[in-house]
């Protein structure tokens, strides 16, 4: 009977200690997840910062100017005619 009594409140404990034991895996799961989130958008912008490195570094080349200016903002040089095709049906 002595023998019982302790066994009902160490039963009890671990009941509740096995539910802190579940919500503390739950919660490393999802910081585990999180954390993987936030290396692929480190990697991510770690990417973006090389491109613009490298846009920074090409920003001397006249030819590298040249095509921004043509593509991105629609100059021309002097004297230059600009075509455009229009499509019809």
């Amino acid at each position: 009977m002595k023998n019982l009594l302790w066994i009902v409140p160490l039963v009890i404990h671990f009941a509740f200690l096995g539910q802190n034991i579940f919500r503390s895996f739950v919660k490393i799961d999802k910081l585990k997840i999180e954390q993987e989130i936030k290396a692929k958008q480190k990697k991510d912008i770690e990417n973006l910062i090389v491109k613009y490195d490298e846009m920074i570094e090409n920003i001397n080349d006249q030819y590298y100017r040249e095509k921004v200016a043509r593509n991105q903002l629609q100059m021309v040089l002097p004297g230059e005619q600009i075509y455009r095709l229009i499509e019809t049906k």
